[in-house]
């Protein structure tokens, strides 16, 4: 099995040139379909024959079975049971074909993924990458497992059965090859419509999924503000323009279909008059006998059909190529997507961090910028307070520094050298960063503190102590090994908060983003709160706290950001 490289991908062109370079993973496969297909359309010229001088020796020899025919029989029945064992192989080898190219090819988008780490998201939602990896994907068996053979013996079969019908004469033959290029030419036309509304399908598919997966994550909201009638009907339009593009494609599927069983059916109705006009001696033409007996005309009658099947099996997999195309297309999309290169990244230094300064930083996303450029210094021992009105970008800054958005200008220097932080896994092994909803996984406690790394009871207690989240945990059921849901469910959001808190302090960050800690707790653990933080510090590390909430004498110093002015700096 030939294997791909994301780089050979990345050159393509256009969709076509991508699929072309998958189909070269199964190549071997489409080959030996390829062959299997020859062999049937032999399978089935020899049964065909057999049947005509059967038929026509039943007929004009009545004196008794000839010595011939019990051998012809005994041919003819191996060759049935050849042709019927012939499709079963087919579909295993094109089902093993197609399940080696898609999975090379989610292999090749996983690890693209990886690769581009924060870039993705700023170009392709969970949904969309959710769909591409699952149903777009799978959409494009039919053309790996049988449209790429099926071309190959749309050519081949329909010439051994011109050939075949040689031996009676040339006129079948001739008209079977004249009435051949009308299937592929509406077949041709056909599809670029068909794709164009596969194109539009998948559009509408992604916009389906995006809407749903953003419905999903705020339904709490929706439910609180009474809004769920509306996103309901919402939902209900956005499927039903789903429908309406899936129903265009299958319209141009049965339209087709419609299209080449009509020329097919007009072409064998052309060999039907021919045979009978001949046979009544009307004309005597298009022989190579002077007469036409009945194996003859038994042999094109049911050749003819034949003669058209691989042609309007291609014709009806064209949607399928359409299909494919169309993900291929999103797939290149995808794949077009740089990740930022290691060597165009300043790491961030192996020495403990000291001091970091922002330097006129401009926070935002994608090209809006939000809030105005912050200029300040954070140092080790300290505690900073970012505050400030919403909306004023206290939570884009901190994604900022955090590396989960890039600056849109200014820099940042650690320890007075200046550092690109936006998607560098270097600085973003050195910090912490809890968001006001923390990120936990479908995983026991012990787990999500870890994050596969190795820490003893003693070190996972001593953070959870810090975090005064260690008598929470002693009152669960199970302890360190209590399962939770995703986003903290079976814990309220005070207490997921800690937990996120004591996996913070577990892995000891030098700098440790905070955005709005203390909303989901009481005084009294708010305090407690901000006493582990006390202790972090004077440890050695580096706060940045956004709050509304906590006392300013709490703080070092005090960051006021505002709409319409430069930041306020303020020292304890």
């Amino acid at each position: 099995m030939s294997q791909i490289k994301i780089s050979t991908l990345q050159q393509c062109s256009d969709g076509q040139q991508l699929l072309r370079l998958a189909g070269k993973i199964s190549r071997r496969e489409n080959r030996w379909l390829t062959a299997l297909g020859v062999l049937q359309t032999a399978a089935t010229i020899g049964i065909t024959a057999l049947f005509a001088l059967l038929i026509n020796d039943a007929v004009y020899h009545q004196a008794g079975p000839a010595p011939w025919q019990q051998n012809a029989w005994l041919l003819l029945a191996a060759l049935l049971i050849l042709r019927a064992l012939l499709p079963l192989w087919q579909t295993r080898l094109a089902d093993q074909a197609s399940i080696n190219v898609r999975n090379q090819l989610r292999a090749v988008v996983l690890e693209h993924c990886a690769a581009l780490q924060l870039n993705l998201e700023q170009h392709f939602s969970s949904a969309e990458l959710s769909n591409l990896l699952s149903s777009e994907i799978d959409s494009t068996r039919d053309y790996f497992a049988e449209f790429l053979p099926q071309q190959r013996l749309a050519m081949l079969a329909p010439i051994m059965i011109i050939f075949a019908c040689l031996w009676s004469g040339w006129l079948v033959p001739l008209l079977l090859a004249i009435s051949a290029p009308l299937i592929p030419l509406f077949m041709i036309i056909v599809g670029h419509k068909a794709a164009d509304a596969s194109r539009r399908n998948l559009t509408e598919l992604t916009r389906l999924g995006n809407l749903l997966s953003d419905r999903i994550k705020g339904i709490s909201a929706l439910q609180l503000a009474d809004r769920c009638d509306e996103e309901q009907q919402s939902l209900f339009q956005q499927s039903e323009k789903f429908r309406h593009s899936t129903m265009q494609v299958l319209r141009l599927a049965f339209l087709s279909g419609t299209l080449l069983e009509f020329f097919s059916a007009i072409s064998i109705a052309m060999v039907a008059v021919y045979l009978g006009l001949l046979y009544l001696d009307k004309y005597q033409i298009g022989m190579w006998y002077d007469t036409l007996n009945l194996s003859h005309g038994i042999f094109l009658l049911m050749l003819a059909p034949e003669f058209y099947l691989p042609l309007r099996r291609l014709g009806a997999l064209y949607h399928a190529r359409a299909d494919a195309s169309s993900v291929a297309d999103h797939l290149l999309k995808l794949l077009r997507l740089q990740p930022i290169s290691a060597n165009d990244v300043k790491q961030t230094p192996t020495e403990t961090i000291d001091q970091i300064n922002l330097q006129e930083l401009q926070s935002g996303y994608g090209d809006t910028a939000i809030g105005k450029p912050l200029s300040c210094n954070l140092k080790r021992g300290q505690i900073t307070l970012l505050t400030g009105p919403s909306g004023v970008g206290k939570s884009t800054l901190l994604d900022t520094l955090a590396g989960l958005q890039p600056p849109l200008s200014g820099q940042l220097e650690v320890n007075h050298e200046a550092i690109n932080i936006f998607n560098n896994h270097h600085w973003q092994q050195r910090i912490g960063y809890m968001t006001q909803q923390p990120e936990l996984l479908f995983d026991s406690i012990r787990h999500n503190l870890c994050l596969g790394r190795e820490f003893s009871d003693t070190q996972l207690y001593d953070a959870l102590k810090q975090a005064r989240a260690d008598h929470l945990v002693d009152a669960l059921p199970e302890q360190l090994d209590y399962c939770i849901s995703d986003s903290g469910g079976f814990l309220s959001g005070g207490q997921a908060q800690r937990i996120a808190l004591a996996r913070v302090f577990l892995h000891q960050p030098d700098l440790l983003l905070l955005d709005e800690p203390t909303a989901n707790l009481d005084q009294e653990n708010a305090q407690a709160f901000m006493a582990g933080l006390q202790q972090f510090a004077a440890n050695g590390g580096i706060v940045l706290i956004s709050s509304h909430r906590d006392a300013h004498t709490q703080f070092d110093q005090v960051i006021s950001l505002s709409a319409d002015q430069s930041a306020e700096i303020s020292h304890a």
